[in-house]
């Protein structure tokens, strides 16, 4: 099976992107964070790769969110299912976070993308 884009002489069709156009949805309140860690591996997103943030959705059970937990960013899925509360990573060997009465703790966004870089 071939996967090509038609001969460069051949009018493609093809025009330029505008990533905000794309993935942005909500301009003014999302921003790009870098992961750094494994923990979210199995959700697909790697040491390295950029996330794109957006602090305009509401996080529901499941996103995967950016939370500040003790003055520290981490990039979990929200488990969220009544008074239970928790961060969970994709990874095995991570314990999930569970805030405590009178921890620091707020979840700053909602992840909407992961960008990933290629070997070149």
């Amino acid at each position: 099976m071939a996967i090509g884009f038609g001969s460069p002489s051949q009018d493609s069709g093809v025009t330029r992107l505008d990533l905000n156009d794309i993935l942005v949805k909500h301009p003014q309140a999302t921003f790009l964070m870098r992961i750094t860690g494994a923990a979210m591996r199995e959700a697909g997103i790697d040491d390295g790769d950029v996330v794109l943030v957006d602090r305009a959705i509401t996080p529901v059970h499941g996103h995967v969110v950016i939370a500040v937990v003790d003055d520290e960013f981490v990039c979990r899925r929200l488990f969220k299912q009544g008074h239970d509360i928790r961060l969970q990573a994709t990874e095995p060997t991570t314990v999930d976070i569970v805030p405590g009465e009178g921890q620091d703790f707020q979840v700053w966004g909602v992840v909407t993308n992961a960008i990933k870089s290629m070997p070149v």
